[in-house]
């Protein structure tokens, strides 16, 4: 019977082969993007966002659709707001007008 006298840990062997603990998984700003579209925080999904695809793009990650769908729910969110002060700004403007005495 022959028996290695030690076992690599399958952490190092990942380590040893080059591939790095980053490129598993979903990447984080990805769901971070996709919570905050959800919640309608405009500015903080679309930042989230851009980050998430530079980097999912970089590092091989999982998580393109989520950051995505975070994306267009920041810029839908973004337009709303913008739509919705609007017409707030029109609606105060468009008033009766109070008579002016001289």
């Amino acid at each position: 019977m022959t028996s290695q006298p030690y076992s690599a840990s399958p952490t190092a062997v990942v380590q040893s082969a080059g591939v790095s603990n980053e490129r598993a998984g979903v990447n984080l700003p990805a769901v971070f993007a996709l919570v905050t579209g959800l919640l309608w925080l405009s500015p903080v999904a679309i930042v989230l966002g851009h980050i998430a695809i530079a980097q999912i793009r970089r590092r091989g990650q999982s998580g393109l659709v989520m950051a995505i769908i975070g994306l267009v729910l920041g810029y839908l969110g973004l337009i709303a707001l913008v739509v919705a002060l609007v017409s707030l700004l029109s609606f105060v403007n468009s008033g009766p007008v109070p008579p002016t005495t001289f």
